[in-house]
């Protein structure tokens, strides 16, 4: 175990650790022989990875609503960090059909975390942003778009999911002014991997697209738009390591991109999936009428290779054949 975690034993603390991010984080942390707590309500985690992560010593989980239930930080010390993690997050599709609920939820959740901080003032909170919070303006492209985390301001973007997760930033920042408390931001672009949504109405491009595949009654694959809209896809595991590289950070900075600097378009992701031995799919479809959300946007991950030595390890084709084995050993496909 790395000495940077024996120290005076201290406490990390995981909001949404039934989801995706926060039980790989989780898991990989308890590797290490952490104290991990971590927190969820279930809106989109799942039980299933919370016994996973109950199966060790060093974990305990607190169910709680943190937008109004801050008692599961009760045993919070000084020398404690908060990997903040839980939001209300979905594929765009629900995104743009609920964007109120989703801006007023996340402001909810977050106004509720810096209160947290003002009390507590923790060693260190890690908040995990978004490549949504970046003007869209700004993302207009697959081959040209691309972030640095100077262009976050002015302000300006294309949704109330982006909106809320960047209101959530200055919140913490204002709470830990006047305190010794340590804020990083990593700025996500799309996150995919194991421990995912896939099925519901809350599920992202990836495994939704993996599910339409293995379900398809017809043969065919339908996507949203033309296909040419793309992301900067990142691995989970790729994810968990930038936040391990975010605890131990001691350098000046405070906000780090964490993606790859390419774009993949969604055809080519369909592209992908439909290569894999087990899917059975003779075409692709392409629904016009559904909305597509920015064109395209990737990451410049300079800073975070600079300053964290962060690199993006897992290929985009293998991961997603790990996704589409894990999402067919669930289903027993």
């Amino acid at each position: 175990m790395s000495s940077y975690y024996i120290g005076a034993m201290k406490k990390y603390y995981i909001t949404g650790v039934a989801g995706m991010i926060g039980s790989n984080v989780a898991r990989d942390l308890l590797d290490q022989d952490c104290i991990v707590i971590g927190i969820d309500n279930f809106w989109r985690g799942t039980k299933e990875n919370v016994a996973s992560l109950e199966l060790y010593d060093n974990f305990k989980f607190r169910y709680a609503d943190i937008s109004t239930d801050l008692d599961w930080a009760n045993d919070m010390l000084k020398n404690d960090q908060l990997i903040h993690i839980a939001d209300i997050v979905a594929g765009i599709g629900y995104v743009f059909c609920n964007e109120w609920s989703v801006f007023s939820e996340n402001n909810k959740i977050n106004t509720s975390i810096a209160s947290l901080l003002v009390d507590k003032q923790p060693e260190r909170i890690i908040y995990l942003g978004t490549a949504c919070s970046y003007p869209d303006s700004m993302q207009r492209s697959v081959d040209d778009s691309i972030l640095s985390e100077k262009d976050k301001f002015p302000a300006k973007p294309e949704s109330g999911y982006g909106w809320s997760k960047l209101i959530g930033e200055i919140e913490f920042k204002i709470a830990i002014k006047n305190s010794d408390t340590r804020l990083i931001t990593l700025d996500l672009h799309n996150v995919y991997g194991n421990s995912c949504i896939y099925k519901d109405d809350t599920s992202q491009v990836i495994p939704a697209l993996i599910w339409k595949a293995i379900s398809s009654k017809d043969g065919f694959l339908n996507i949203w738009g033309n296909g040419m809209q793309g992301r900067a896809f990142v691995h989970t595991s790729d994810v968990s390591k930038a936040i391990e590289l975010a605890i131990k950070y001691e350098g000046d900075l405070d906000n780090f991109m964490i993606g790859p600097n390419f774009c993949t378009t969604i055809k080519e992701v369909a592209n992908i999936i439909c290569s894999h031995s087990r899917i059975d799919i003779s075409g692709i479809t392409y629904d016009l009428t559904k909305p597509v959300g920015d064109i395209g946007r990737f990451a410049n991950n300079s800073l975070a290779v600079k300053e964290l030595g962060w690199r993006q390890e897992k290929d985009i084709s293998k991961g997603i054949y790990e996704l589409i084995d894990y999402i067919l050993k669930i289903e027993k496909k």
